[in-house]
């Protein structure tokens, strides 16, 4: 450098040759020394607010930034964005850099920049497990949210950084924050199928149901993924399945939306809730159906899905499955010979299975029960396994294109059960007409009034034998909790199971009321 060079010169953006040096790194080392020695300022900024220390921050350049703090350069100083030289080393993964900011030059590891987000959380994103080690021993903050709510652990998780999330961990962070979306720490990592750190963040207290902004849990998250082994953890915790999220899809119905028949059979295993239906009406044996996935449609019809279950339009598994033309879930459908009536159900424009098969040329009826074996050795069947011919002498007396007069003729031996094949074809026939003819009784007040009276007559019983009002009104009340209880377990397991006997209980308890309501 000749004598009486001016080191202060600055070029258009504001530049000095410290600034260009500093940039250079190792190759202008000696360059940045003689600038000093010969008074060049420290803290002078370009155009953007960047000092010479920031660029060597940013470069990489270990030996200029040692010499810089050596200076006495301000490790605070920032630039645009609020960016400081610790946050530029942090994101970008200076590690020696960091160290000396921190250990030499004394930096705040709690500054952000204009948004609030910290070195920290920088670290995070790049994944440096030194860098946040080295910060965290500094006092960084493991909970200071910065931009879009990302904590430290959150942008860690998100960027799968298990060492990153193992160093957060030890600190205790609140592993329920949450982002921007209303997604924790542990839905980004059944989101993302990250096993390991999924446990971990269990294990430290994360919890299981919390719905995200979209309504979606970490099991749902985990189920869109398609990630077994985050599903066999969260089941192994006891996660509440029937819990429904976006558009009020289960975990189960997405399983079977997507097709992950391994994940369906996980979940079932856990009892869920069959009934469940989305926003547009649809079950999970719907979707099954409409994905014409035989497996899971079978999976399902095990479990005691029912068949009748229907969505918004009225079609039922049947009207889906006849107009898909899927001979082999028709099958499957009507292999229980109590489904068969379903074929006669309309929906709301009017359409029935039956009918819409008879307009094609090759109905699957036809070929179903054209095909099939009656199996008499059934165990749903009774004991002389006469249920299914019953019912399909059922379904073929309540067909409505049906004229009578008809004759049905049963020839038969002594002793071989026509009796009780008559009685059983009786019920069966019952049953179809008050299903399909009698609208359900809705007489709620009804027996509201009734239980009042009940509890205030047997309170007031009581309560005179007993001397004591206190013990009337409490004999009073809990009856009327128990009424209200069993009412509400006995839809419950309507509504859950196939119970003939419960649903021939309900019927009867609704005609009752029916009758009562038309005297009154």
């Amino acid at each position: 450098m000749s004598r009486g060079a001016d080191v202060q010169a600055q070029d258009l953006d504001n530049w000095t040759a410290l600034h260009f040096a500093a940039k250079a790194g190792h190759v202008g080392i000696g360059i940045v020394e003689i600038l000093l020695e010969n008074g060049a300022d420290l803290e002078h900024r370009d155009m953007g607010g960047w000092t010479a220390l920031m660029w060597g921050s940013y470069k990489g350049h270990t030996s200029v930034v040692a010499l810089l703090l050596q200076r006495g350069a301000d490790v605070q100083a920032h630039g645009n964005y609020h960016l400081n030289p610790l946050l530029w080393a942090s994101g970008r993964g200076h590690t020696e850099i960091v160290r000396l900011l921190v250990n030499t030059g004394g930096a705040k590891v709690n500054v952000g920049d204009k948004y609030g987000t910290t070195p920290l959380v920088w670290a995070c994103r790049k994944g440096s497990t030194e860098i946040v080690d080295v910060l965290l021993k500094a006092g960084a903050n493991v909970d200071t949210a910065g931009m879009y709510s990302w904590t430290p652990l959150l942008v860690a998780v998100s960027g799968g950084f298990q060492e990153c999330v193992s160093l957060l961990l030890e600190r205790k962070p609140n592993v329920n924050a949450l982002d921007k979306d209303g997604m924790t720490a542990l839905s980004i990592a059944c989101r993302e199928g990250l096993t390991e750190i999924a446990s971990a963040l269990i294990a430290a207290g994360a919890y299981l149901n919390v719905q995200d902004r979209a309504g979606d849990t970490p099991l749902i998250n985990a189920v869109k993924g398609g990630h077994r082994s985050v599903v066999e953890i969260l089941m192994k915790r006891h996660v509440d399945v029937d819990i429904q999220g976006k558009d009020k899809k289960t975990a189960l119905y997405t399983a079977v939306e997507k097709g992950h028949t391994a994940i369906v059979k996980l979940i079932l295993q856990s009892n869920p809730d069959l009934e469940l239906s989305t926003k547009d009406g649809d079950t999970a044996l719907l979707r099954a159906v409409r994905n014409r996935n035989l497996e899971i449609v079978q999976m399902l019809l095990e479990r005691k899905a029912k068949v009748g279950a229907t969505d918004k339009r009225g079609d039922t598994c049947l009207h889906v499955a006849m107009r898909a033309r899927s001979k082999a879930i028709v099958e499957a459908l009507l292999s229980n010979p109590k489904y068969g009536q379903l074929l006669y159900r309309s929906n709301k424009e009017g359409e029935t299975p039956y009918a819409i098969d008879a307009t094609h040329q090759k109905t699957i009826l036809g070929q179903v029960f054209g095909n099939r074996r009656l199996n008499a050795n059934e165990d749903s069947e009774g004991m002389l396994g006469y249920g299914l011919y019953s019912s399909a002498l059922a379904d073929v007396l309540s067909e409505p294109t049906l004229t009578t007069p008809i004759t049905v003729g049963l020839y038969a031996k002594w002793g071989s059960g026509k009796s009780f094949l008559l009685t059983d074809l009786r019920d069966e026939m019952k049953n179809f007409a008050h299903s399909w003819s009698e609208k359900p009784i809705d007489a709620s007040w009804l027996f509201f009034l009734i239980s009042l009276h009940l509890v205030l007559v047997i309170g007031t019983v009581v309560g005179l034998a007993t001397w004591s009002y206190v013990w009337g009104i409490v004999t009073g009340a809990i009856l009327l909790v128990l009424i209200y209880f069993t009412d509400n377990l006995f839809k419950f397991l309507d509504r859950r199971y196939d119970l003939e006997w419960l649903y021939t209980l309900n019927y009867g308890l609704s005609r009752k009321l029916g009758r009562l309501q038309l005297i009154l």
